[in-house]
């Protein structure tokens, strides 16, 4: 047999296996194993898309279609209810609703059981356009039926959340009428608050303060009522409304007043029975003077200026004073009791104390130390204080009778308060005594009074020790002793027996 061109390998059967030697190798062939995971994607792909379009034709055919010509659940407007209703039924409705509205619309404006006036139609010219109304029925109807089923379902799931509501207006309302009734009603309403002020001071009065209460003023807010009746309107809802102004505090309480004119001090003194109604009546003169009189903050009160000179023609009686340490008898006497009450009304008010000098001897109505003489004649002498309170003070001053018939001085001092719980006293130390003079002091009786001749003397004076005071201003809080003061330091000079001598010799026997 002839070998073919072109053809290299010998002829074999197919069950002869290659030989060891053989440079030809049989070579071996696997079969691939084919993948499921397609067909489970495409089964999913489709259960899907059954799914889908069961849940897609379920919204629309339960859910979609039945409101196709109707509103859906949740669209109000004028609060109305169309849920359900078809376009036709909706607008009848709500167009019923709106037109006896109008016809039936009356509001009467109230003030404490007063009809200030009476709102209908007419007033502020009520007509609802009907083509607004079908704006809004189209606006509400196009929940649920714009877009595709899912934003059908969208629309039907957020009414369910809120509810659409909607209002008609009275498009051609007019407030130019309202406004003016308001205004006028407002205008017969409002008020300025007014601050309660001090209107009397009667110092011969219990209380001597007659205080103006405070009066709180108020004011219509006139938009906020122009919306409210609009609003009513527009809903239709007659009635009444009751007008409610706004309080206007005023500034100044009776309470703000009152504690301009709290009792500061007062001072008291006691008159002896001995006083005779001649110095009683000084005292009273000097303290007309004093009762009513208002002082500013920082003014200087001086007691000469404001009693004047002690005379006849000035309202004084002759009595008793003590001059350079000897009574004797003045006009005026007993206006040291009334410059002394009105020092003890000045430290316990805690004012200061410009001016103030002690008697030369002790006086039956106050402690040595607590006093302050006052003298007009020659060398003046005065009493002076401050007002450094920060705040006007209100003095009162007086001659009372007490139930026994005596008399006593007392001055009030009021004004802005000491502070809570606080008030004054006063506290006078003796912390030094004086020794009488061993050495009598004697003086010729020229007038012959009480003795005549030289070998007489008659005893006018009888010696005394002599003391140093210390008077100190006690400040207390809520019954406890907080500090003291030191106010003065007064010496009471020692004085040595005093006698009268004649001044003719004396007769031979």
């Amino acid at each position: 047999m002839t070998q073919k061109q072109g053809y290299h390998g010998a002829y074999r059967s197919p069950d002869q296996s290659p030989s060891a030697s053989s440079p030809y190798k049989r070579r071996s062939v696997k079969k691939k194993k084919k993948s499921r995971l397609p067909i489970f994607l495409a089964a999913a792909a489709v259960l899907l898309l059954l799914v889908f379009v069961g849940y897609y034709a379920y919204c629309y055919f339960k859910i979609v279609k039945p409101t196709e010509n109707t509103y859906l659940e949740g669209v109000y407007i004028d609060d109305l209810d169309l849920g359900g209703m078809t376009p036709n039924d909706a607008r009848q409705a709500l167009l019923t609703i709106v037109r006896s509205r109008q016809e039936s619309w009356s509001l009467q404006l109230t003030y404490h059981d007063h009809v200030y006036y009476t709102l209908t139609k007419e007033t502020i010219g009520i007509n609802t356009d009907e083509n607004e109304v079908y704006g809004l029925l189209n606006e509400a109807f196009s929940f649920g039926h714009r877009g595709g089923t899912f934003q059908r379902m969208k629309d039907i799931k957020l009414l369910r959340e809120e509810p659409y509501r909607a209002y008609t207006t009275q498009s051609e309302m007019t407030t130019v009428y309202l406004d003016q009734i308001l205004q006028q009603i407002a205008d017969n309403m409002n008020r300025e608050p007014q601050d309660a002020y001090l209107a009397e001071f009667l110092p011969d009065n219990a209380d001597p303060f007659v205080i103006e209460r405070e009066q709180p003023g108020c004011v219509l807010d006139i938009d906020t009522y122009r919306e409210r009746i609009l609003s009513m309107a527009s809903s239709g809802t007659s009635g009444s409304l009751e007008l409610v102004p706004d309080i206007l505090l005023p500034a100044k309480t009776t309470e703000d007043i009152r504690a301009t004119v709290s009792l500061r001090g007062t001072g008291i003194t006691p008159i002896s029975t001995s006083s005779t109604d001649n110095r009683n009546n000084n005292i009273r003169v000097a303290f007309s003077r004093y009762n009513g009189l208002t002082v500013e903050n920082g003014r200087k009160i001086s007691f000469n200026d404001i009693v004047g000179e002690r005379t006849v023609k000035n309202g004084f009686y002759e009595a008793l004073e003590y001059v350079n340490g000897d009574l004797t008898t003045g006009i005026g006497g007993g206006v040291c009791q009334a410059s002394t009450t009105i020092y003890k009304a000045a430290l316990l008010s805690n004012l200061k104390i410009n001016k103030r000098e002690p008697h030369s001897e002790e006086v039956s109505y106050t402690v040595f130390g607590q006093d302050a003489t006052v003298y007009w004649g020659g060398r003046k002498i005065d009493f002076v204080f401050t007002n450094n309170s920060g705040g006007t003070i209100y003095i009162t001053a007086h001659v009372e009778k007490l139930r026994n018939n005596t008399l006593q001085c007392v001055v009030s001092i009021y004004g802005l308060p000491l502070g809570d719980g606080v008030y004054y006293t006063l506290d006078t130390r003796t912390v030094e005594t004086i020794p009488k003079p061993p050495e009598a002091e004697y003086a010729k009786d020229t007038k012959q009074e009480y003795v005549t001749y030289t070998d007489e003397e008659y005893l006018v004076r009888e010696g005394r020790d002599g003391f140093v005071n210390e008077t100190y201003l006690q400040k207390w809080v809520n019954g406890s002793l907080i500090s003291e003061t030191f106010v003065s330091k007064d010496i009471f000079e020692a004085k040595a027996d005093r006698f009268l001598v004649g001044t003719q010799k004396p007769l031979t026997q």
